[in-house]
């Protein structure tokens, strides 16, 4: 079967929207880029001023990054809503910030798994988390053991965190 071209004639484009009655993009004068404005809670908002901006009007940063906030309550919040995914009551997908992406996926599949062998009643019964015991390795790593409630069992959970981007990630869990 031989190919043959395809031609396409030129035609005008039709809109429904009325007619443009400012001048094009070009004739209106440009706004000065600027990069992200951070802003922080529970003060004053902290607006760029003129000696904070340099000379090609980017707000001025600082080398210095901020310390990063204790990972305790980060890790009982991870292993609690870990939890719940594998009981069924939680998305995989509300934990996908806070889980590297292998951890994630495992969390995943093993929420697959056990579809289908949780109690009714689980929903009555939160996981209640009984201690956690945290080991800062370094600046950016630390190690946790967390001692669990799942309705009439205790569990153990070990997990490790990493200082990525500013923010803690869970690169290993283990719910035992």
């Amino acid at each position: 079967m031989p190919i043959t071209a395809v031609r396409h004639h030129a035609r005008p484009i039709r809109s429904g929207a009325a007619p443009r009655l400012t001048a094009p993009a070009a004739t209106l004068p440009r706004a000065v880029p600027r990069g992200p404005r951070v802003l922080t809670f529970g003060g004053a908002p902290q607006f760029p001023v003129a000696e904070d901006l340099a000379d090609n009007g980017r707000p001025v940063t600082s080398t210095a990054e901020l310390a990063l906030p204790d990972p305790t309550a980060i890790c009982c919040s991870v292993v609690r809503a870990a939890v719940e995914v594998l009981r069924g009551e939680r998305p995989v997908a509300q934990l996908q910030r806070w889980l590297a992406p292998d951890v994630f996926d495992s969390l995943g599949r093993r929420a697959l798994l056990m579809q289908g062998t949780t109690e009714t009643d689980a929903a009555a019964r939160p996981v209640v988390v009984r201690r956690a015991r945290l080991v800062r390795l370094g600046e950016t790593t630390a190690e946790a053991t967390v001692i669990l409630e799942d309705l009439d069992r205790v569990r153990a959970a070990a997990l490790r965190l990493e200082a990525r981007r500013g923010v803690w990630r869970v690169v290993v869990l283990e719910i035992g």
